[in-house]
């Protein structure tokens, strides 16, 4: 089994952060039109978020949503590689700070698809962090 872990210290509320990975506008924020992005679906607990840019579509079911501190999609349709592999984020609220811990976890391997995610990834927790911050 391999994992993407990615840890980033915000300078922002806990708040701020779960608005952005907790509501299509916020999703919409790091994932943007612009670049090509759609998202739709349901957002809530229980709800199916669809991410897709071309041809390339994840859906993703709401499984945990922990008001400003946690929450876990889980891959039910895309690609083979992402079946089943669950994404969580986790938010320490420190007051004036958080850190975001980020993981992608349940890949059978770490393939080359697993590295350009891992990648993508970093590059998204990283607009995360700038969004929150201004």
């Amino acid at each position: 089994m391999a994992d993407i872990l990615i840890q980033a210290l915000i300078k922002a509320p806990a708040k701020r952060i779960y608005g952005l990975i907790t509501t299509k506008e916020g999703i919409r924020q790091w994932l943007k039109e612009t670049d090509g992005w759609i998202i739709s679906g349901d957002t809530g607990i229980g709800g199916t978020i669809v991410f897709q840019l071309g041809a390339y579509h994840h859906s993703m079911k709401v499984i945990i949503q922990e008001k400003d501190k946690q929450v876990r999609w889980e891959c039910i349709e895309g690609h083979p590689e992402w079946m089943g592999t669950t994404v969580d984020f986790f938010i320490d609220d420190n007051v004036s700070k958080c850190t975001l811990e980020f993981a992608h976890s349940g890949w059978a391997a770490s393939t080359e698809f697993f590295q350009e995610c891992h990648q993508a990834w970093t590059g998204y927790i990283d607009a995360i962090k700038k969004i929150a911050e201004q």
